[in-house]
């Protein structure tokens, strides 16, 4: 069995504005630009510009809709008529009296096919998103772009549209399973359970468990509550959904306590809390973590618990950076520098943790290290850090890489280290002008 880099970056494809193209594209005087100029020539009044604009671009829009649009979409039907979908489409049932507009998630769902491009490490794998849906639907107000927020074995998850938990916006999660080659579209969380002053955000988004063989899994959103401050406090709430059993088809919460890194106050007795997740992944199927790469380890070891129960787990001394809080969000990109992982070692688990030492501390390159460090059997409470046996100069890497690979030009910044989950001796970097591209090391 293979591994697969993924670009967490996921692109769209819209087969309507494809097929328009394909039409002779849109006429010019459809276009803003027409509209614009010929209303100019008229030498109008503001007032009288204002109204002119109004009306004949809400003329446009209906020519648009009538002679362009239209006449796409019948082709677009015809073609998804005649050829099946590259993908199993799994309606999810909504239970529960959430006020969730089922007709809304269909069309989504119906609008889908998921194409995962695969290439071989170094390169890497892109999943791209051909969107279907008709010209006057408001999913095509959509950015076309999304970021896969977890993945677990074989599911990826992420979100669709501008909504973000606590945010009035529309959007849904989607679910990608790569075995099964199949999708799903979930709904939001409900939005009487949380808003934009009841709670903060973890960091990363959502996570995903697969809990069971072949595919069943339980997305999770961790979001602390606020304090008195509008600040992130020690308190939160887990919201679940199930993808199989008494709890499918909607969103359930639990309360719980998070042990926070945190520093005291001088003018109050409320501590101030400081944790960013910069990822979030799964430790066998009922533990989840979420990491800040400067401090450490948010574990959840069983999150299918009636009342689950968090621990925090520093970084190694040496790798750990304290950080106040700071309301304009100024700790950096640790992604850029560093990455945790878990791996399977047989029966048992691993997580590594590899970091670029000096990164960014305006060191050169022959001043940057490549250190990796070990926590084995990470849902052992009394489980410490081991540091790698060997520290890689970034130097020697490049300088190994560009003989191998007859490279002429020297890389400017070393960037995103990624620890290969099969081979223990291989890492992935990239480098900042060869975006692309990664070296083994």
């Amino acid at each position: 069995m293979g591994e697969a880099l993924v670009d967490r970056y996921v692109h769209f494809e819209d087969e309507l504005s494809m097929i328009i193209e394909e039409r002779g594209g849109t006429p010019e005087s459809l276009t803003v630009e027409w509209v614009l100029e010929k209303l100019y020539a008229l030498d109008l009044s503001g007032e009288e510009m204002k109204a002119a604009v109004e009306r004949e671009m809400e003329q446009v829009m209906l020519r648009y809709r009538e002679e362009v649009e239209l006449p796409a979409e019948v082709i677009l039907r015809e073609r998804k008529a005649s050829r099946p979908s590259a993908v199993q489409k799994v309606p999810v049932s909504l239970s529960g009296n959430n006020g969730y507009d089922a007709a809304f998630y269909r069309e989504a769902l119906d609008g889908i096919e998921v194409c995962l491009r695969q290439v071989a490490p170094p390169g890497l794998t892109s999943l791209v998103l051909r969107v279907s849906w008709p010209g006057d639907s408001a999913l095509r107000n959509f950015p076309a772009a999304a970021f896969i927020s977890s993945t677990d074995h074989n599911i990826l998850v992420l979100y669709v549209g501008p909504y973000r938990p606590g945010l009035s916006a529309p959007g849904f999660y989607l679910v990608y399973d790569a075995w099964a080659n199949s999708v799903e579209v979930v709904p939001q969380l409900p939005s009487h359970s949380v808003t934009l002053f009841s709670h903060c955000s973890i960091g990363t988004g959502v996570a995903v468990l697969r809990y069971s063989l072949p595919s069943d899994y339980v997305l999770v959103e961790l979001l602390p509550h606020q304090d008195s401050r509008g600040l992130i406090s020690n308190m939160a709430t887990l919201f679940m959904w199930h993808s199989s059993g008494p709890f499918a088809g909607r969103w359930v919460q639990k309360e719980v306590v998070l042990p926070l890194p945190s520093e005291p106050e001088e003018h109050t007795s409320q501590p101030s809390y400081n944790f960013c997740a910069d990822t979030v992944f799964a430790v066998g199927n009922i533990c989840l973590c979420w990491v800040d790469l400067l401090q450490g380890i948010l574990v959840c070891d069983y999150v299918l618990a009636d009342h689950p129960e968090f621990r925090f787990v520093k970084l190694p001394e040496a790798c750990s950076v304290g950080i106040k809080p700071d309301p304009d969000g100024g700790r950096g990109l640790p992604g850029q520098y560093r990455s945790m992982c878990c791996k399977r070692r047989g029966a048992d688990h691993v997580i590594k943790f590899i970091f670029m030492h000096r990164h960014g501390q305006g060191a050169g390159i022959s001043g940057v290290a490549l250190s990796i460090w070990t926590l084995e059997q990470p849902c052992n409470k009394l489980s410490k850090w081991k540091a790698g046996r060997t520290s890689f100069g970034m130097s020697a890497i490049l300088a190994d890489a560009m003989h191998n690979h007859n490279l002429k030009l020297l890389p400017l910044t070393p960037s995103c280290p990624v620890v290969s989950m099969l081979h223990d001796d291989i890492a992935y970097i990239s480098f900042d002008d060869m975006s692309d591209d990664f070296t083994e090391a």
